[in-house]
């Protein structure tokens, strides 16, 4: 460890110490201090770094203090649940870094994190002037920021490497050629977001926020219908001049912000709700004062989601009445093998049916299979699985064709009697009306069944008469 270390500054992310901390060492290589400090493995330009532990015992800050005030963590307490949050924090405090992108859904969102950096010139320019060294500050990197709020002007970006360290000294101080409100309008609110750090309410609470407001701009005809296709035609229009790569990345995804409303167990990037409500509120502090004010809101809404606890303990329910797994899973939307962990967790016992056949069962199922009966049918008959059935079923493959057979004979039959039906209510139409008013037996027919079609149906007009009146002007040559 140095025995001079640079202080901490008021809004300086970690990595931006670090560079300096290994400026100072003056030893040959900063991959020699790294491994000396046991950060070697660290990503280091990381938002949420695994170093946290070593900064706080070298220049003696909490690591609640590093962790709340100089990294973007506090932004994603707003949108994760509470347990998530608390086990980020916990493993940040003791320096595993390692999988916590994964746990905050960061990955799944594709929001990407950790490898761009950015600056203000204006910032750079009064850091040397007023302390003597320019520094990353935490405003610039929080995810969605393009925009210095105290300079009003535009970051300048670059990408680092995992062990690159870099100043803001050393970068370019070009400025963009653009710079849009919407983008300070953004900036703004996710700046205000961090600097709330603390759980504002509950999930569905927010999206009770959401509803209800979109009913008052006209998006959602009511509480449980929002028109999804103009709510995300909204949205573009609303942040298209945004000069944010990653805003506009978000943006051409097909499934948001409509996952924010079906997907209630997971967890979305804050910009993805921080787009929304930039849309909906302009501010943080509207979002926040905002009032449901709509009587019964909370019970038609929440009807539509399902509850953990609740969803649980009805499986329990079912099943102890001798529902099987299949129907309590069809009926609470949970896969089979959610519902049977359930069950056995609760030491409850499933009545399952059998997934072998013997003796007399398999030869009836075998009869009723040649007869072409449908295997749910046979497998609610015997009481047994509709696996089962197809098990038997794929050992014999004569009677494989031979129901294919049937159920063409049958669909062929289908078409047949459509055509039929249609010459005994109209013997006058000429078949090209029988094509017009049997569109899709007149087509599956054709492809399928041509001889039998030709046979029943008029007679082809001959083409030197199509055009002049048919069937009267061949009569009138007659």
């Amino acid at each position: 460890m140095l025995g001079y270390h640079s202080s901490l500054e008021i809004d300086e992310i970690p990595y931006s110490w670090l560079v300096v901390y290994c400026q100072l060492s003056g030893l040959p290589s900063t991959r020699l201090l790294l491994e000396r400090s046991q950060l070697a493995h660290c990503q280091l330009a990381s938002q949420l770094p695994g170093y946290i532990p070593f900064i706080s015992k070298t220049i003696g800050v909490p690591e609640s203090k590093l962790i709340n005030e100089h990294t973007t963590l506090p932004l994603f307490r707003c949108f994760l649940r509470e347990k998530t949050y608390l086990s980020v924090f916990n493993n940040l405090a003791v320096g595993n870094g390692s999988n916590l992108h994964s746990r905050m859904s960061l990955i799944a969102n594709r929001v990407s994190a950790g490898t761009v950096l950015r600056a203000c010139p204006e910032c750079i320019k009064d850091d040397l002037e007023n302390v003597g060294r320019a520094w990353w500050h935490l405003q610039h990197q929080l995810p969605g920021c393009s925009v210095c709020l105290k300079h009003c002007e535009p970051l300048i970006e670059v990408e680092v490497r995992r062990r690159e360290l870099i100043q803001p000294t050393q970068l370019a101080t070009q400025h963009p050629l653009n710079l849009s409100e919407i983008d300070i309008q953004l900036s703004g609110l996710i700046d205000d977001a961090w600097h709330r750090n603390q759980p504002v309410i509950q999930y569905n609470d927010i999206l009770n926020r959401y509803r209800q407001r979109l009913v008052e701009a006209g998006l959602a005809p009511h509480m449980g219908a929002i028109r999804q296709v103009r709510l995300r035609q909204t949205l573009r229009a609303y942040w298209s001049e945004s000069t944010s790569s990653v805003v506009q990345q978000l943006l051409l995804d097909n499934c948001y912000p409509e996952n924010l409303f079906r997907a209630q167990r997971a967890q979305f990037h804050p910009l993805k709700h921080l787009l929304l409500i930039g849309m909906l509120w302009n501010s943080w502090q509207e979002f926040v004062e905002y009032n449901i004010n709509e009587p019964g809101l909370h019970e038609s809404c929440d009807a539509n989601f399902l509850n953990e606890d609740s969803s649980d303990a009805d499986i329990l329910r079912l099943l102890r009445d001798g529902r099987s797994l299949r129907e309590a899973s069809q009926h609470f939307k949970r896969s089979i093998i959610y519902v049977k962990k359930i069950a056995v967790q609760h030491n409850v016992q499933v009545d399952r049916r059998p997934k072998r056949i013997f003796g007399v069962d398999r030869e009836l199922i075998i009869g009723m299979l040649k007869s072409g009966v449908n295997t749910r049918q046979i497998a609610n008959k015997v009481d047994c699985s509709v696996g089962a059935i197809e098990q038997v079923l794929s050992q014999y493959p004569d009677i494989v064709e031979c129901r294919q057979q049937i159920r063409f004979k049958a669909k062929c039959l289908e078409h047949q009697n459509c055509i039929l039906s249609a010459l005994s209510e109209h013997p006058d139409f000429h078949r090209g009306e029988i094509q017009r008013e049997c569109r899709a037996s007149y087509t599956w027919l054709f492809k399928h069944n041509q001889q039998w079609l030709y046979e029943n149906v008029p007679p082809a007009i001959p083409r030197q008469f199509r055009y002049q009146g048919g069937k009267n002007n061949q009569k009138n040559e007659h």
